[in-house]
């Protein structure tokens, strides 16, 4: 295994070799955007390195439990908070989302997913990889249908997705009775089109929905401004 050296933010460091789930712009994208706002419990399924969970305990004061499937992850997320300034409210479990549904009875103010996708491509050699990007171990209907299990009630759950899974999935959270209340569309650079979606989705259908879009780099490949104010309380240099 070859050892990369840690990612240097703000108020944490986070290591990933071992991580199925590299650090990547979608979970900082998806951990700087979430409104922590009012929530005291916070589960993050599928965790990776941790890089999410990480991101919110530097936003909130919440307790926040991370899932995952994948033992190496675990491991790596399990370390990452224990080196971290709030691993007295970080807690990392190895443990698929079906187990877990089936055997906890918390429920939580808010959860989070940088969730399994890539459904029609081949399969990575490694299996590892293959958890983590695949939907066959996590498809979308158990993620919402785990997810309206654990939610409390006015509970939100922010997820980020490829662009061309949006619809599929919003429809499929219709069914589990979950409303999309907020869409945030990511544009990767100046001229491109859009590729990466953040949803927030509740129980209870209320408020006005509202879509925004962010552009993450300029033409010439320096970040706009918008993702620059977006991510600035984490990036050590931006």
């Amino acid at each position: 295994m070859t050892l990369r050296k840690p990612f240097r933010f703000r108020q944490f460091s986070v290591s990933d070799e071992k991580s199925a789930m590299k650090v990547n712009t979608d979970a900082i994208l998806l951990g700087a955007w979430v409104d922590t706002a009012g929530a005291e419990s916070i589960l993050d399924i599928g965790t990776g390195s941790g890089i999410i969970a990480l991101m919110i305990a530097q936003r909130s004061d919440a307790t926040i439990n991370a899932i995952d499937i994948d033992k190496d992850s675990f491991e790596q997320a399990k370390d990452n908070f224990q080196n971290s300034a709030w691993s007295n409210r970080l807690n990392a479990i190895h443990i698929s989302l079906q187990e877990y549904v089936k055997n906890s009875s918390e429920k939580y103010d808010l959860i989070v997913s940088n969730p399994p996708f890539f459904s029609n491509s081949l399969k990575s050699p490694s299996h590892s990889k293959t958890l983590s990007k695949h939907n066959d171990t996590l498809m979308h209907k158990e993620l919402l249908a785990g997810v309206q299990q654990l939610l409390n009630s006015g509970g939100r759950f922010c997820v980020i997705l490829p662009y061309s899974e949006i619809t599929k999935f919003k429809e499929q959270a219709l069914i589990e009775n979950l409303y999309c209340l907020k869409q945030f569309n990511i544009i990767p650079k100046r001229g491109k089109k859009i590729h990466r979606t953040i949803l927030e989705l509740i129980q209870i259908r209320t408020g006005d929905f509202a879509e925004s879009i962010i552009t993450i780099r300029n033409t010439d490949n320096s970040f706009t401004k918008a993702y620059i104010d977006l991510t600035k309380d984490f990036y050590l240099h931006i």
